[in-house]
Order: structure tokens, then C-alpha cells, then sequence
């Protein structure tokens, strides 16, 4: 058993007085008083592998939305790799995730379980896949959108990913219309529950949001012109909300750089205005809102942790993003059946007796403005209990207590 007297992250984004936390089997075994425990470091038989500058603990984080298979913005440059290329680099993308406090996440198109299965579980986080985007042009090859999911979900997807308007690449003044109707996402939404498959929807507003609650999607994308009314009833039917912010600034940058075409600003321009009033929408209509990042280049994977920072530029209370960035996250997560997902019944997502030891260990209050963006705050990972430090390059994970 390893045990470490640290302020632990609860339910609602606060944190305790230092007390032991304590962790055995991939599974923390007690959260207690603090009683007899030194005032900071780490006791137990595995004491020495805790860093000695660890004074905060909290669940482990949840990227709800990325890319890690995709390599560059545009999929004609992506094809320049080769297969080798291309698995090299979802792994390296994976292993820096993992080190920025990532321990699990859901890839929103790209990622194939064959390369999933390829790339060691100690090096990678936790990851549900959705293997490709069912776009309209995909969808109408297949013979129609049953067609479509069948093939994604015999693919080995957890989850399916539907394109259903517009998105950034789009001319300015393109529509919100949905590349679907109400009908199709229902049959998908049956199709997907069949098999234990969640459904997750790209859509920036209109009528493919409500198409995909009234679906019982569990999850919309983006939704950069959510209305007050949809939230409201995505609060109604538990559909959690990935807004994806920063993404777009990003975009805003490589159009400014010359990078994307310069026609492609206007839209951006007003998707980065608008999209701040969607997440307060949903914040006080009650939506749960996750953390999602949609990262899918080299220089992204890794940096994950600012999405934090926008989610509070965007309105949400520190504690509110902090919630987003883990619970609300694993709790979406949970909804599909993963063979790659932590084994049920034990939660994941809260550090709690029972619970999945994945956990971030730091050494500043991840409540202070800009402390959990900065690389030199997070001072080890837990990946069911084993400790990893992210300070090396090669991070070998130590091995769990009970396999010493």
C-alpha cells in the first residue's frame, strides 16, 4: 500500500486540509484524518517514489474531445504519412497527453482499436474511440446512416461520432442545417445503444441539436449557438456539452500566420465571440459540461491543460472547471461500454474509497489562476495506481505495490 498525506480535490472542485490517501491494487483504499501523518511528503512502504513536492491530489483528467491519430490540420497533409509515421506519432502524442494529467481520454475520429491495442496501456492514457466521423458524404456511401454506424461499431467503436453541420473549414455564412434529419439520428441513437455505443454529435446549433437530444445523444460537440431552450432540455435528458474552446483561437492564429486561408476568418472570427455565451448557457441551465479540447497536431498533443484556462475565461467558476475537467468528463466517459474503460462497477473520476487510483499529483493549488496550464505543477500521475513521472522523457511507470 502506498500512502501520502495530501489536500484532496471533492466532488465540487474544493479541497480538504491535508489528510492520508491511500492506495493499493489500482484501487484507493482510504481517505482519513490526517492524524499521526507528517505534515507533507509521503509515508508507506512505496514512500520514496512519491515526489516529495506533492501537496495537492485530484482525479485524474479527462480530455473528452481529441484527435490523437491526426497529425495535421488538413487530412491531404495527413495522408503524407506513412502507417509506421503516423502509429509513431499517435503514440508520442499519447505518452505526452498521459504526462500533461491526462488519464483517460475519447478520440472524436481517427484513432483505430488496432492501433489503440498497439501502443502499451502503461504509455498511453485510458482511450474510447470512435474510429471515424460519419459525416453526410460517409453516411451515403455506406447506404445510409444504419449502414454507417454498423460499420463504425464493427470496427470496435465505443462511440459514434456524428457530423451534423458545418464546421470550421465551411465559407463564411455557411448554415447551421443539419446534414441529418430528426428520423436518422433517432435510428443511429437505437443502433448505438444496441450495442452499448454512446453518441456523440459535432453540431454548432440549430435544429441538429435538438435532433440529437430528442435522440438521447449523450454528448454535443462544440455547440458554439446553443439556446437557452436546448440547454434547457439537454439538462432535461442528461446530454452533456464538449464545447471545445480553444481550438478556435488556435484556428484564429494559423489563419493569422497565413497557415489556413484567410476566407476561413469571418466564421472563425464569430464562433470565437459566440462561443463563451454557449458555455454560460449551459452552465446555468444545468448542463454538465466536460473538458474537450479537440487537439489533433504535434504541437497541441501535450498542452491539453489549457482548455482549463478557457473554460474559466469562458465563465466557469475555477471549482466549475475543475469538476468539467475530471468528474463530468469521467461520468460521460462511463456511459459507453469500453473494453478499454476502467472495469465497472468501481468509479473513476473522484478520489474516493473503491475508486480507480488515477490521480494528479501537484505541487501548487490547481485553483490559482494559470497553476494547472503550467507543466512545472504537476509533479506525477497515477494510471490505476502506478506513479508516473512526467519530468522524464521516458517516464517508465512504476510498477503497482501489489506487483512488486
Amino acid at each position: 500500500m502506498t500512502t501520502a498525506t495530501l489536500r484532496v480535490m471533492g466532488a465540487h472542485g474544493d479541497f480538504s486540509a491535508p489528510q492520508r490517501v491511500s492506495w493499493h491494487g489500482g484501487r484507493f483504499t482510504a481517505i482519513g484524518d490526517p492524524a499521526n501523518a507528517a505534515q507533507s511528503g509521503a509515508l508507506g512502504t512505496a514512500a520514496p517514489r512519491i515526489p516529495t513536492e506533492a501537496r495537492w491530489i485530484m482525479p485524474g483528467l479527462v480530455d473528452a474531445h481529441l484527435h490523437a491519430a491526426w497529425h495535421a490540420f488538413d487530412a491531404a497533409d495527413r495522408a503524407q504519412f506513412t502507417e509506421e509515421e503516423a502509429h509513431r506519432a499517435t503514440a508520442d502524442a499519447l505518452r505526452r497527453t498521459l504526462r500533461a494529467g491526462f488519464t483517460s481520454v475519447r478520440d472524436a475520429g481517427g484513432l483505430a482499436t488496432t492501433t489503440r491495442e498497439r501502443i502499451p496501456a502503461e504509455s498511453r492514457p485510458r482511450i474510447a474511440c470512435s474510429v471515424v466521423l460519419i459525416d453526410r458524404e460517409r453516411a451515403d456511401a455506406a447506404g445510409g446512416i444504419d449502414r454507417a454506424v454498423e460499420e463504425v461499431l464493427e470496427a470496435g467503436a465505443a462511440w459514434v461520432k456524428i457530423v451534423a453541420t458545418d464546421g470550421v473549414g465551411s465559407p463564411a455564412g455557411a448554415s447551421l442545417q443539419s446534414h441529418f434529419s430528426a428520423t436518422e439520428f433517432a435510428s443511429a441513437a437505437r443502433r448505438a445503444a444496441s450495442a452499448g455505443a454512446g453518441v456523440m454529435v459535432h453540431a454548432w446549433g440549430g435544429d441538429a441539436i435538438d435532433f440529437a437530444i430528442e435522440s438521447g445523444a449523450a454528448s454535443i460537440e462544440h455547440g458554439i449557438y446553443l439556446t437557452v431552450e436546448q440547454a434547457r432540455r439537454a439538462a432535461q435528458s442528461g446530454t452533456a456539452f464538449v464545447p471545445t474552446l480553444r481550438i478556435y483561437r488556435l484556428v484564429q492564429q494559423m489563419i493569422a500566420a497565413g497557415k489556413l486561408p484567410a476566407g476561413l476568418a469571418a466564421r472563425v472570427d464569430a464562433a470565437v465571440a459566440a462561443h463563451p455565451d454557449a458555455v454560460r448557457i449551459a452552465r446555468d441551465q444545468g448542463v454538465a459540461i466536460a473538458l474537450g479540447t479537440d487537439f489533433g497536431t504535434p504541437e497541441q498533443h501535450g498542452t491539453n491543460r489549457v482548455e482549463f484556462d478557457a473554460l474559466v475565461e469562458a465563465g466557469l467558476s475555477v471549482r466549475e472547471a475543475l469538476v468539467a475537467a475530471t468528474a463530468s468528463g469521467a461520468a460521460l466517459l462511463a456511459r459507453a461500454k469500453d473494453p478499454d474503460a476502467p472495469s465497472h462497477p468501481p468509479p473513476f473520476g473522484v478520489i474516493a474509497p473503491g475508486a480507480v487510483a488515477d490521480a494528479v499529483l501537484l505541487a501548487r493549488d490547481p485553483r490559482e489562476p494559470g497553476a494547472l496550464s503550467d507543466p512545472a505543477s504537476i509533479v506525477g500521475v497515477l494510471l490505476e495506481g502506478r506513479l508516473i513521472d512526467p519530468r522524464r522523457p521516458d517516464f517508465p511507470p512504476h510498477p503497482r505495490e501489489d506487483h512488486l
